[in-house]
């Protein structure tokens, strides 16, 4: 006696990759890392849990591939005052003040699995050479970078040492962004996300170009 079903279909790797990830990031947002586990995830694709071990080796490399596509989003939002010419003040405030703005609606998009990803880095070796090693210093000698170009056009006060000044701005960033945005489920307001960018475009524009 037939049960009406068809046979199930067969998704190919690419389709079974992307639904597995797309399944883990619906996770972070409504759960933290900490109660993420594979049958969780893997419930919400209609695959079987070996299927997840085709693409993934546990659960923490499935978030550092999380961070690839974010990741390159972050900087690209930056991309424009990070390796810009420092020609002009006005121009400098105003490309800086437009990327801060992009990387707090970065974090109020993806806030939850930016911090899951955080969250990961204390525990896998794997996961904070991507994070920490990787994106955040990478992002550090970008700002670093940018900060050395602004005190020799004179934009930038002389005294700043701009390793440590970038170090201080994109790890208070990163800390006060995932506290505004990073908790499972937190759904934030155009005036939220106005007053968070607001904060942090005063903190850097301030400290870097003066008031």
């Amino acid at each position: 006696m037939s049960s009406g079903r068809g046979p199930r279909r067969r998704r190919r790797p690419e389709e079974a990759e992307r639904a597995i990830l797309a399944a883990a990031r619906a996770f972070l947002t409504e759960r933290p890392f900490r109660e993420m586990t594979i049958d969780g995830v893997m419930v919400r694709t209609g695959l079987s849990r070996p299927a997840f071990y085709a693409y993934f080796r546990d659960r923490y490399d499935l978030v550092t591939r999380l961070l690839e596509g974010i990741g390159g989003v972050l900087f690209a939002v930056d991309r424009r005052w990070l390796i810009g010419a420092s020609d002009g003040l006005e121009e400098a405030r105003e490309a800086l003040a437009a990327a801060l703005r992009g990387v707090s609606e970065t974090f109020a998009s993806y806030g939850p699995v930016l911090r899951a990803i955080a969250d990961a880095a204390s525990q896998d070796p794997q996961v904070e050479e991507v994070y920490r090693r990787g994106l955040i210093e990478r992002l550090v000698g970008a700002v670093a970078a940018r900060i050395s170009r602004d005190v020799r056009a004179g934009l930038s006060p002389d005294d700043l040492d701009p390793e440590q000044t970038a170090r201080a701005l994109v790890l208070m960033t990163e800390r006060y962004l995932l506290d505004a945005f990073g908790a499972p489920s937190s759904r934030s307001s155009e005036d939220e996300r106005a007053v968070v960018a607001g904060a942090l475009e005063k903190i850097w524009l301030r400290t870097l170009y003066g008031p």
